[in-house]
């Protein structure tokens, strides 16, 4: 008689809604946090093509934090800019450029 307790408690508690629910991505009070995941290290010499590439950390209120990946958001969403700075030592190079990221995967 116990041999289909098991399966039938599986069954009932995953119909209840004991698995995890569905959490949209992104919530009302998230705080984003872009972080450089790859960049040259050496001094880029003038007119230089350079790849940086860029990870996105959502930070939820209560201490959780996760990276998004690229299923959670459309192209459309994923509209980032960045404001960059150049520098010869401590000597700011022009005022700083803004630039769009390009999502190309």
């Amino acid at each position: 008689m116990r041999r289909w307790f098991i399966p039938v408690l599986l069954v009932v508690l995953l119909g209840s809604g004991c698995s995890r629910p569905d959490v949209p991505v992104l919530q009302p009070g998230d705080v984003i946090r872009p972080e450089i995941a790859f960049a040259p290290q050496a001094p880029w010499p003038p007119e230089a093509k350079v790849a940086l590439g860029m990870l996105i950390k959502v930070h939820r209120p209560g201490g959780e934090a996760r990276y998004l990946d690229d299923k959670d958001v459309t192209p459309e969403q994923a509209v980032m800019r960045a404001r960059v700075t150049f520098l010869d030592g401590e000597l700011q190079l022009g005022d700083p450029l803004e630039v769009a990221f390009v999502r190309d995967c």
